[in-house]
């Protein structure tokens, strides 16, 4: 009885020391295909051919952090790429009016110019400043909005009050160009939970982008059918404009950036809209582009 004891606590010994031998070579394979993904930075999943549940479960988790990691590192990247193209943007865009207007300001300093040249030549100054005004301010307010944290206080407003306001401040500019705001809305006053002041931005930069970036009159509707659905559309003026990218900061057609266009009206736009807990997208439809903003009932 005593040699069957010893002969069963040998042969769990063996399957014992057998067993670690396997542990072992397993975790040494494992720890030379980690080394070797990390220096690779490969995307290749680790894997181990050793039956052991807490084994499979730390490389399961190992594999869960390395993905994880490895999003937070093309994020990073694509930030820094994102910030890079940024600042050169940035950059293009303050120079540009900047430098036109030191251009006029050594003309009227420098030439004899007649009474009504150098007021037409001020004028012109004004108007590049201005718009230098408008890109710093437009920068610094995109710089708010995306490090602001605090919450947005929202209360019951009147769409179609807002947007009355906000057609009457740009009515001048479309009548200049024969150009007109037709605005439909199947009641008087439509409510919604939101933010009287960023509601009148948003609708302002859409106003404004299409004022800007179409030749067409712009159509104004309000369904609310199902939720409350805001359409804004215009005549396509640029067939290569994507849709996808519409939204991201900075991106413009590159025709665009001639009528001092940023990008960062839409982007504020998108920001705002997704605070007051709306979505927004852009369509092409029938050669028109089609800006449309929901809200929940």
């Amino acid at each position: 009885m005593k040699d069957i004891i010893i002969i069963i606590l040998v042969i769990l010994l063996f399957i014992a020391i057998f067993y670690l031998f396997l542990l072992k070579r397993s975790i040494r394979k494992f720890n030379k295909d980690l080394t070797k993904k990390l220096k690779q930075n490969s995307n290749i999943i680790l894997t181990t051919d050793f039956t052991d549940k807490d084994l499979s479960d730390l490389v399961d988790n190992i594999n869960a952090t390395l993905i994880k990691y490895n999003n937070i590192k093309n994020e990073y990247e694509n930030k820094n790429n994102n910030l890079q193209r940024m600042m050169t943007n940035i950059s293009h865009d303050l120079r540009t009016p900047l430098t036109s207007a030191l251009g006029y300001i050594d003309i009227v300093q420098k030439s004899n110019l007649t009474k009504k040249e150098k007021s037409k030549n001020l004028k012109i100054i004004e108007e590049r400043l201005k718009r230098l005004s408008d890109l710093i301010n437009s920068f610094f307010e995109f710089s708010k909005i995306i490090s602001n944290n605090e919450n947005i206080k929202l209360e019951k407003v009147n769409l179609v009050a807002i947007l009355e306001k906000s057609i009457s401040n740009h009515y001048e500019d479309f009548s200049k160009e024969n150009r007109v705001i037709n605005f439909k809305a199947s009641k008087r006053k439509i409510f919604v939970n939101s933010n009287e002041m960023m509601l009148a931005r948003v609708f302002d930069n859409l106003i404004r982008n299409s004022y800007k970036h179409s030749k067409s009159n712009l159509d104004i509707t309000i369904d609310t059918s199902s939720n409350v659905q805001i359409s804004f559309s215009n005549d396509l003026l640029y067939n290569d404009l994507d849709v996808d990218r519409i939204f991201d900061e900075f991106y413009t057609v590159d025709i665009s950036r001639t009528k001092g266009n940023t990008g960062l009206g839409l982007a504020i736009v998108k920001e705002f809209i997704e605070q007051l807990n709306g979505t927004i997208k852009a369509e092409k439809k029938n050669h028109k582009l089609v800006f449309i903003i929901t809200f929940k009932n």
